[in-house]
């Protein structure tokens, strides 16, 4: 892990992993409701679980493109 990623904080990095969904959740063909919701389980899966903020987006995007294949 690089040092600079290294000093920052659990919020900061649930922060970025947020933004990340937010920002390519619109390419995901989410609803506005579902970025919403979307980036909040990815912030919480780094705050609550521990998981990386790679690993929170890699998540949220399995989700939605498991749900864009069932419709």
């Amino acid at each position: 892990m690089s040092a600079v990623i290294a000093h920052h904080s659990n919020a900061q990095r649930a922060a970025a992993a947020a933004g990340i969904v937010a920002r390519a959740g619109r390419r995901w063909g989410l609803l506005p409701h579902q970025v919403v919701a979307a980036s909040s389980i990815a912030a919480n899966a780094v705050l609550r679980q521990g998981k990386s903020a790679a690993g929170a987006v890699a998540a949220a995007r399995r989700a939605a493109r498991a749900k864009a294949g069932a419709a």
